[in-house]
């Protein structure tokens, strides 16, 4: 598998079992700062991800990869010192349709808000 121009020897992840086990009784994404550091140190990428734009139920996810493919954590909310707090009862693997509507919802977003600050500068240099 090749994320991000990395080589990922996926016998290095953690299992979907070992992931939930982590975060069985702190199920935020504080607790993810082991695994983080585990795969950093392996990969030189965290390979976890923010996505925060909502799909109506959740605020977002963050997208773990393991060794089974690629796992959401959905949150409802954030907390300033554990950060989001997950729904483990709802995480789900991402499947092509999913992956499609992330990066679809993603681009249009990017492209209203780079548009919109765009506008904003506009604005104050008088343009």
């Amino acid at each position: 598998m090749k994320i991000s121009g990395i080589e990922i020897d996926v016998s290095k992840l953690i299992s979907k079992r070992k992931l939930l086990a982590e975060l069985k009784y702190d199920a935020t994404d504080k607790s993810l700062a082991v695994i983080r550091s585990r795969y950093f140190k392996a990969f030189g990428n965290e390979l976890i991800w923010r996505y925060p734009l909502s799909d109506g139920e959740h605020n977002g996810v963050t997208i773990v990869v393991i060794k089974e493919g690629f796992y959401a954590l959905p949150y409802y909310d954030v907390e300033k010192d554990y950060y989001e707090l997950f729904e483990l009862d709802k995480a789900y693997f991402l499947g092509k349709l999913e992956l499609e509507n992330f990066i679809g919802n993603w681009k249009r977003f990017s492209d209203d808000l780079s548009g919109s600050l765009g506008d904003m500068l506009n604005t104050i240099c008088g343009k």
